[in-house]
């Protein structure tokens, strides 16, 4: 019995070990064939999240197409007409198995009837809820309690409960819109940034209704000035520390060709506790236009141009080092698998693999990769 039973657990092990291999060998399958699907399209992507866990790419596109792509298989695209604008934000609920959208479109005055949030299930690709009420399209995130999500509109934070399918407790407003939105599980923080450079750092409380948002401490980048937008913001080191992607005030920003679009921006990060400067990342783009990061993941994406050239940049925020890689478009974006070691640019008509970790361990001096 004892050899049955040892048998049994080696045939076990081996099994994992072979599932775990065909997976590895689909999903680099799925990177070269998704950039090969990509080719020629004329619907540009505008948005994208990964999920390591759920397997699940969400891609948002510039007619308001939702696709999901499960990263496991080499075809396993699931196309929905989601919003009748571009889709500017995307989420994955990773507990919940969700995705949240969120578009360019306004329901206020009836302008887009369609451009309320939604969410959708990740794997089917079912519509769960288009949220009622009147929305201007906004950033959306995971929170760090489960089953709780952060939805902007305009400069108002307000909290979805998956549970209830609604919008619950009373929204909070800054000064000027909400344009980045970031969590951390650990610590319980939630962090905002703003149009305005407002920063500010929240908790869930509970309430008999289940949660509402509550603020824990607050500054600004330098001082409320309007366009100073905060792009990405990412919590680190179990929330005692905040990276940041945010345009300098105009007094700061360097002179520029009229052809250049976007602000001059900058990559800090604070401490948390005293709201202090504890260092600035360096990076090569002239303007940056988009900011993101996969979570749990210790690097920053960057979309933006340098002289008329559009360039995908990766910042190691461990290291220190910057990757940079051309696009062909100054709007791109790009979304990382690290399990797979490997990124996708999305840019006009195409999609471009990238190989960063080989490129970092092949060249660990180096500051930029052109």
């Amino acid at each position: 019995m004892a050899a049955l039973l040892l048998a049994g657990a080696i045939a076990a092990l081996l099994s994992c070990g072979m599932t775990y291999r065909n997976t590895r060998s689909a999903s680099a399958g799925f990177t070269q064939n998704f950039v090969d699907l990509n080719r020629r399209m004329d619907d540009s992507a505008t948005a994208v999240a990964y999920d390591a866990h759920l397997h699940v790419l969400a891609v948002g596109r510039d007619s308001g197409r939702l696709e999901l792509w499960d990263t496991r298989k080499t075809d396993s695209r699931i196309a929905r007409q989601a919003h009748t604008i571009r889709i500017d934000h995307i989420a994955i609920g990773r507990e919940d198995g969700i995705v949240l959208t969120a578009s360019a479109g306004a329901t206020v005055m009836n302008l887009d009837p369609a451009g309320m949030p939604k969410v959708w299930d990740a794997r089917s690709g079912e519509l769960l809820i288009a949220l009622p009420g009147e929305w201007l399209g906004g950033p959306v995130a995971a929170s760090p309690v489960k089953g709780y999500y952060l939805i902007a509109s305009a400069d108002a934070l307000r909290l979805y409960g998956h549970a209830r399918r609604a919008v619950v407790g009373e929204e909070l407003r800054f000064e000027g819109s909400v344009t980045a939105l970031g969590s951390d599980r650990k610590s319980g923080l939630i962090a905002v940034g703003t149009s305005s450079g407002e920063l500010a750092l929240l908790k869930l409380a509970s309430t008999a209704d289940g949660a509402r948002l509550q603020i824990v401490s607050r500054t600004t980048t330098y001082g409320m000035e309007p366009r100073t937008d905060v792009l990405a913001v990412m919590l680190r080191d179990e929330g005692r520390s905040l990276v940041t992607v945010n345009w300098l005030p105009k007094r700061m920003r360097r002179d520029k060709p009229p052809i250049i679009a976007g602000q001059q921006a900058e990559i800090v990060q604070w401490n948390t506790q005293t709201w202090r400067r504890e260092r600035t990342y360096p990076f090569t783009l002239e303007a940056v236009h988009w900011a993101s990061y996969t979570p749990d993941e210790p690097w920053l994406v960057l979309a933006g141009n340098e002289s008329r050239r559009g360039r995908i940049e990766l910042i190691d925020l461990n290291g220190g080092v910057a990757w940079r890689y051309k696009a062909n478009t100054t709007h791109p974006v790009a979304v990382l698998l690290p399990e797979i070691r490997t990124g996708v640019i999305l840019q006009s008509g195409e999609a471009t693999q990238i190989r960063y970790l080989d490129q970092q361990e092949a060249n660990p001096a180096s500051t930029t990769h052109r």
